[in-house]
């Protein structure tokens, strides 16, 4: 699953630029970005269904720049966003 043209506009609009949303959506890839709730690794269709679309996008795209980030759930788990991956391909 790779990002759309909406979650580009949804990015942009939180002050993300288009030349960041190359290193955003390849975190989005299969295998890149690793997700956790409560110390067991997620899928990134459980990540999306726990934080809603645009938290998980805030998640993925902090993560993208950052090598980690945090979000919490609505029911107040926390979903860990590990992007290292970026870096030790390059």
């Amino acid at each position: 699953m790779s990002i759309s043209n909406e979650d580009k506009e949804y990015l942009m609009s939180i002050g993300y630029l288009e030349k960041d949303l190359k290193q955003i959506a390849y975190a989005a890839k299969a295998n890149v970005t690793k997700y956790e709730c409560e110390g067991k690794r997620i899928a990134k269709s459980t990540a999306i269904e726990l934080l809603g679309r645009k938290k998980w996008l805030s998640g993925l795209a902090r993560s993208a720049f950052h090598w980690s980030a945090v979000r919490e759930a609505e029911d107040g788990r926390c979903i860990h966003f590990d992007s290292s991956k970026i870096w030790e391909e390059k």
